[in-house]
């Protein structure tokens, strides 16, 4: 589990709501509070679509549900509180560790301050932290590759 600030709060916004830098991570769920608190679960309603067995995944892609989230975000107010919790693909995550079932990037907007994450699950219990060293260096990557602007922190 590796734990990041962000520096520059409007920029990873922009690139979160905005920009199609997360596109491709599933939504496992989001919270924003303003007004009144929104909830979204990632998971596809697979009974929604007529092709059911085209549908692999289990959760939908961040892309698919931004333009929803950043509708109830935007305005002249910040939101209270952010809480979005997105994870690896299959593909990916088969190819940073066969021992996962999931890698998530927990984002938190909270008093002004944007706090990440990372966290992993494996099919079966283990105490060899492999799977936690790799998802972190893939995020740690990721964000550098993406010029996101973070600080570690040592955890």
């Amino acid at each position: 589990m590796q734990v990041f600030t962000v520096t520059n709060t409007k920029k990873f916004m922009a690139m979160l709501l905005k920009e199609n830098v997360f596109d491709l991570f599933e939504l496992r769920n989001i919270t924003i509070t303003t007004f009144s608190t929104f909830e979204i679960d990632g998971r596809l309603n697979k009974d929604y679509f007529e092709n059911k067995d085209d549908i692999k995944a289990d959760f939908c892609k961040w892309k698919d549900v931004k333009p929803f989230a950043f509708e109830i975000i935007k305005g002249n107010r910040l939101p209270k509180f952010i809480k979005l919790v997105l994870s690896a693909d299959n593909e990916t995550i088969s190819k940073i560790s066969p021992q996962a079932s999931a890698l998530f990037i927990n984002i938190t907007f909270e008093n002004n301050e944007i706090t990440i994450i990372t966290g992993s699950s494996t099919k079966t219990f283990t105490m060899d932290k492999r799977t936690d060293i790799m998802w972190d260096e893939y995020v740690e990557e990721f964000f550098t590759n993406n010029k996101i602007p973070v600080s570690t922190q040592a955890y």
